[in-house]
């Protein structure tokens, strides 16, 4: 008689002993970016949708006892909400800002004044040289969005944003960071690798703890989790990065998903698996 064979299990590009290290965490957190790692860039933002396939395997993530499940974007979490469907695990937005807990409570970390300030005068810089329609408010930052633009003019746009910021951000507590279709000036002291952090602790001793993600933003969480997890990023290879590992796109992300998915339960010495609580 025939038998099934076991599923293959992708590969991780430097990690190349990661799913047999995963499957001997009892605990693990999972933490995914949402734009270029769980959904295609869309020109027009609020249609980026998460790829086929991808909101069934984070459901069936999340029903696993051994994974707390989270998204951290840059977005505003009311974007994140409204893109990422019905999500049950937790949503974290603004770079971190903005944290939606799986009991449904908001918790929101404010910016100073000086900091506000600051965000006023770099959206009053922009709109200025008639970038207004380029430009996105955020809780605890602004973003300009280049993506639909030629190349050569996108580059141009930045270029100059970034100039006009550079003062004004050194005056109010905030620094610029070029994401993939712009740039943006933010508040500092909170970003998505505190994000990560807040939530790496709450678990409990000795779990794995899993990012994803694709931008230069995700390099605050792959920094933390040189020594502490695994940060993997999403995109071709050869980017400088703090990143251990490496998926070519999101359907490899997608693979990876099904793949945690399907993973066999961690089970203890007394032979009881573990159970999240809640």
């Amino acid at each position: 008689m025939r038998t099934g064979r076991k599923k293959k299990r992708p590969k991780i590009i430097g990690l190349p002993d990661f799913w047999d290290v995963l499957s001997r965490h009892e605990n693990k957190l999972l933490a995914l970016d949402y734009d270029g790692t769980l959904a295609p860039f869309c020109v027009q933002r609020m249609q980026a949708y998460p790829y086929p396939g991808i909101p069934g395997a984070l459901e069936r993530i999340h029903r696993r006892a051994d994974t707390v499940l989270a998204i951290i974007s840059g977005r505003p979490l009311a974007e994140v909400l409204i893109l990422a469907g019905p999500f049950n695990g937790i949503l974290i937005g603004s770079h971190g800002m903005e944290k939606q807990l799986s009991s449904g409570d908001i918790v929101i970390k404010t910016v100073d004044q000086t900091q506000r300030q600051g965000l006023a005068c770099a959206q009053s810089a922009a709109e200025e040289i008639g970038l207004q329609h380029h430009i996105e408010l955020k809780p605890a930052s602004v973003a300009l969005h280049t993506r639909g633009i030629s190349p050569k003019e996108a580059a141009r746009l930045e270029d100059l944003t970034v100039r006009i910021w550079h003062d004004i951000s050194s005056r109010h507590g905030l620094e610029i960071r070029r994401f993939n279709g712009g740039v943006e000036v933010r508040a500092t002291g909170w970003n998505k690798g505190d994000a990560l952090e807040e939530l790496r602790r709450e678990m409990p001793p000795g779990s794995a703890c899993v990012y994803i993600g694709d931008d230069d933003t995700d390099e605050d969480v792959f920094f933390r989790l040189r020594s502490r997890g695994y940060g993997i990023r999403v995109g071709e290879a050869g980017r400088h990065t703090a990143a251990r590992g490496l998926l070519p796109g999101i359907p490899a992300v997608r693979e990876f998903l099904e793949t945690w998915a399907d993973l066999t339960l961690p089970v203890l010495e007394e032979g009881i698996s573990w159970i999240r609580d809640g």
